[in-house]
């Protein structure tokens, strides 16, 4: 777990500069424009050591994803990252 959590940090890290070719809103419209278009509902989530929640959305059929980075103080949220075919692994799976 902490690998990915790693993982994710470095990716966020990564990306920041892309973060700015993203728009920010609400966090509520957030969830809305996934659901809605997505079909996406969160399906991991967790807070950095700097506060800030990170939620992993995903489509029931699998085959798109995103991550999505929240301010606790604005409750505004900016997609970081979406993709294609998210893989969970299982317990004792190995990928």
């Amino acid at each position: 777990m902490k690998l990915f959590f790693g993982i994710l940090f470095a990716l966020l890290l990564a990306t920041s500069a892309a973060v700015a070719q993203y728009n920010c809103i609400p966090r509520e419209e957030i969830i809305k424009q996934l659901k809605t278009k997505y079909n996406e509902e969160p399906v991991s989530i967790s807070v950095t050591n700097g506060g800030l929640l990170i939620e992993i959305f995903e489509s029931a059929d699998k085959k798109t994803w995103t991550i999505v980075t929240t301010s606790p103080n604005t409750k505004i949220s900016c997609v970081i990252s979406a993709g294609k075919y998210w893989i969970t692994k299982k317990e004792g799976e190995r990928i």
